[in-house]
């Protein structure tokens, strides 16, 4: 290789000696070498992504094809209880010599309502006439059922008693087993909850989605019927539900299913996946089951979410991506225990997708590119290292070699050096240190502008208190910003109890000057707060407030401040408001507060009210606490006067 185009491989001093019979050496040396090295890495690179890629490739394969298993498993084992509960039931009900005459009013009874229900004590618990205790067990018939025909009798009662045999055994994988019929009547066993006695006596089920999805006009395939995932208030647990129609002779009996629990899968999501990487889930028809970066979302929602509606670019590409893979793979459905890798190009990762046995859902893991890339750079920086190991003994060994030559400037710069780095560099900007800057060679050059930096150096030293000055004047300006957000509350973004405090003294002191009413105070709190997260949530209740507290921060006058004064209580120094407008000012803001139809089941009001205390400044008043004080008083009178109002 030609010393000046290899010149340029290497490093600067190096590349400068290029000139000379022993520089055009060093370089030629230093280029081919840099060149082996640079090949056998891009060599190692390539061999090692690929082997890398495929590696990853495998293991994630196999880490979902596991858990793909094991998340269908409880989908499978729904499908097959309820198999044997048809075949069961099937094998009764065709026999008319079981139960052809039952004592249906042993078991139900009719309420004032005009309900029809099962008796209270099969769900507290009764022995029957074999001994066997059974409890659990609740009931309903619609109010609309005044006529029951004995062949429904029968299959309540047998429903019943097949119920009571199944459902303990099954309750340790299932919330509940039900059984529902067409004639909107429905037996369930539920230990944790009698909702054959709490539902309302006019309730039609046939209405609804899960049980009309399993009717003749909406399903004559006679298809089991899994539900969307939605978040069950009652369980306080998310949950899908599996309905299987059981037809005898062209009639639709009965729907026998399981609500099926999956917060272990939600939770397993977040948990168990493979470093670097993470789950999600997608229903095929365009909705978010799961994922860990939507999680709050989801709660909120307490259902799927139409991924349209989410408006997430990334999960849209995904969805269609996979959809496009199941077409061009022609599996419909996917097998349970197979799994396939698309390549999200634009995201640069890898998606491994398996679908779930059970409900129409993709189990997806996202294994980014990089991952991959950053192994086979590790790799081929070991064999850089290596062969940077080889190029700086073969500079050293050059370096022995021209010592004689070099010795005597080396030394001399070596001893210019130390003065540089102990501070002196005047003597040796100044040429008070020997240097061989006379020297019309390389090493010359190289003193000279040795000395030349000394000097920059030395330039740079005397210009560095100033910048000292500059830079503290910078911290200074930080430590008053930091000072500012120590005055803003983190959850609503309003002022907090600290602005509170030192604005209500500034206007208190001031209008103890002036000697005239210049401000009131509005303290207000939310009417029945715990109330509130205990019905949706310390998110739910986290979110109302940030929502009242900025609608509230809007509605005040310029001028005004609104502050949280603590917990779910607020406070307002009015300070821009004419005295005869300020009752009308404040209920102009708890009725803005109720617009907002924010929904509080827990409420008289049903929706998030405000009650507030009003105080104006009187010239009696010594200290900022006397209107605290009056104005906490006229709160409490507000919220005890029915919520929702102001005294002032």
């Amino acid at each position: 290789m030609d010393a000046s185009k290899a010149g340029w491989l290497l490093p600067a001093p190096l590349a400068r000696l290029s000139g000379t019979l022993l520089g055009g050496f060093v370089v030629r040396l230093a280029g081919w070498s840099m060149v082996i090295v640079l090949a056998l890495t891009a060599i190692g690179y390539s061999t090692i992504y690929d082997r890398e890629e495929r590696e990853a490739l495998e293991q994630l394969k196999a880490h979902l094809l596991e858990r793909g298993r094991t998340e269908s498993a409880i989908f499978q084992l729904a499908a097959a209880n309820m198999d044997a509960f048809r075949d069961r039931f099937l094998d009764l009900y065709a026999n008319p010599d079981i139960l052809p005459n039952p004592d249906f009013d042993a078991f139900f009874q009719r309420g004032e309502d005009g309900a029809t229900r099962l008796r209270r004590e099969y769900f507290d618990g009764v022995i029957n006439r074999e001994g066997i205790g059974h409890k659990g067990m609740s009931g309903f018939i619609g109010a609309n059922q005044q006529n029951i025909p004995a062949e429904l009798k029968r299959r309540l009662v047998l429903s019943y008693h097949l119920l009571a045999e199944y459902g303990p055994a099954w309750n340790s994988r299932f919330i509940n087993t039900t059984i529902s019929m067409p004639e909107n009547a429905m037996v369930m066993y539920w230990p944790a909850f009698a909702w054959g006695l709490e539902v309302e006596a006019n309730l039609d089920m046939t209405a609804f989605s899960v049980v009309r999805s399993t009717m003749f006009p909406e399903n004559p395939q006679r298809r089991a019927v899994w539900t969307p995932l939605y978040h069950d208030h009652t369980a306080k647990a998310w949950m899908v539900t599996y309905q299987l129609p059981v037809d005898y002779q062209g009639r639709h009996l009965i729907n026998a299913g399981h609500d099926v629990l999956v917060n272990d899968l939600m939770d397993r999501l977040i948990t168990d996946h493979l470093p670097g990487t993470y789950n999600f889930v997608l229903a095929a028809d365009g909705h978010l089951v799961a994922h860990p970066l939507w999680m709050d979302r989801l709660r909120k929602e307490l259902a799927t979410i139409n991924l349209k509606k989410l408006g997430d670019p990334g999960l849209l590409r995904i969805h269609a991506l996979i959809g496009e893979s199941v077409e061009r793979r022609k599996v419909a459905p996917v097998a349970a225990d197979d799994v396939w890798v698309v390549d999200d190009a634009e995201d640069g990762a890898y998606l491994a997708v398996t679908r779930l046995q059970g409900p129409d859902w993709w189990f997806i893991a996202r294994y980014p590119k990089s991952l991959v890339a950053a192994k086979a750079h590790q790799a081929a920086s070991a064999i850089m290292a290596m062969g940077m190991a080889y190029f700086l003994a073969m500079l050293a060994l050059v370096f022995i070699l021209l010592r004689r030559q070099v010795a005597d400037p080396i030394l001399q710069l070596k001893e210019a050096s130390e003065k540089v780095a102990a501070g002196e560099y005047a003597a040796v900007a100044d040429g008070q240190s020997r240097l061989p800057t006379a020297a019309q060679d390389e090493i010359g050059l190289l003193a000279r502008s040795f000395q030349d930096m000394a000097a920059r150096v030395r330039d740079a030293s005397d210009s560095l208190a100033e910048q000292v000055v500059l830079r503290t004047e910078a911290l200074e300006a930080a430590n008053k910003q930091l000072e500012e957000w120590s005055l803003h509350d983190p959850l609503t973004g309003t002022h907090n109890r600290r602005a509170f405090d030192a604005d209500l003294r500034s206007v208190h002191d001031l209008a103890c000057r002036q000697g005239k009413a210049a401000f009131a105070l509005v303290l207000a709190e939310i009417d029945h707060f715990q109330a509130y997260n205990d019905a949706y949530g310390a998110a739910a209740g986290d979110q109302v407030l940030r929502t009242l507290f900025r609608a509230v921060a809007r509605q005040v006058g310029q001028g005004d401040r609104v502050y949280r004064h603590g917990g779910a209580r607020l406070g307002i120094i009015l300070t821009a408001v004419e005295p005869a407008a300020l009752e009308g000012q404040v209920r102009q803001i708890l009725d803005m507060v109720a617009g907002l139809a924010l929904p509080h089941q827990r409420s008289p009001h049903a929706m998030v009210t405000l009650s507030a205390g009003l105080a104006r400044f009187e010239p009696g008043m010594t200290t900022p606490a006397d209107m605290v004080r009056l104005a906490e008083q006229r709160m409490e009178a507000a919220r005890r006067g029915g919520s929702n109002r102001l005294v002032a």
